[in-house]
């Protein structure tokens, strides 16, 4: 591919990449904290000696792992209207990216519980420490330490899977670069720029992430 046109190309829709671009970094920006959320609540359960809750919470987290977000996705959005629900393609689309995301997170936090020694929970116990309280005080923050990079890493992805949001209809980076191509006849160049797009927003929160881990490595190791 010549360089040239490519650099004119993107000079000239450069305001309609970066609107798009800005609705992708909204949609990751309210997904993020809600799925971070949903993952210590759906932990809970597991690590807090609720067994008939923690079998359902369970087989939630199986079931929104084990489905596609895309059809999770239409779920929200086509389904919800037959129950007389009508949310917008956005909130949709975030609490459909905010649920799987949180499931993953479940997991990767469970697994930082289950690796700590049961001896810390055998301490707070003698010194009159209820469960929740030992969980919340001395085992989560310990757990969260150790899959940090885990953590980042389930970001960056979920980053990656705003993109599944333009399906709906919400004009983010990947549907932007869907009605350039209608507009400008230039697929080629138009998905070169969408996936440069992507590159360096996920770049950069590798980036952050790295930086975050070697904090807390140095911090609390």
């Amino acid at each position: 591919m010549d360089v040239a046109p490519f650099i004119s190309f993107l000079t000239r829709y450069w305001p309609v990449f970066v609107d798009g671009l800005q609705i992708t970094a909204f949609v990751a920006v309210l997904a993020a904290p809600a799925a971070f959320i949903a993952g210590i609540l759906l932990v809970l359960p597991a690590v807090s000696g609720w067994k008939g809750l923690a079998a359902v919470v369970r087989g939630f987290v199986e079931l929104m792992r084990n489905t596609p977000l895309l059809v999770q996705i239409y779920l929200l959005y086509f389904g919800l209207p037959l129950l007389g629900i009508f949310w917008g393609a956005i909130t949709c689309g975030v609490i459909a990216i905010a649920l799987q995301h949180g499931a993953f997170l479940s997991e990767i936090v469970r697994a930082g519980i289950q690796s700590l020694s049961v001896r810390q929970w055998e301490a707070g116990q003698s010194i009159g420490m209820r469960r929740f309280a030992i969980l919340r005080l001395v085992i989560l923050p310990q757990a969260l330490i150790k899959v940090t990079p885990a953590l980042g890493n389930q970001l960056i992805v979920l980053v990656k899977d705003t993109s599944l949001v333009s399906a709906i209809g919400v004009m983010d980076l990947t549907l932007t670069g869907k009605v350039l191509i209608e507009r400008s006849g230039m697929s080629f160049e138009v998905f070169i720029a969408v996936a440069l797009f992507y590159l360096i927003l996920t770049t950069s929160l590798g980036i952050a992430a790295r930086l975050v881990e070697t904090f807390v490595a140095r911090r609390y190791a």
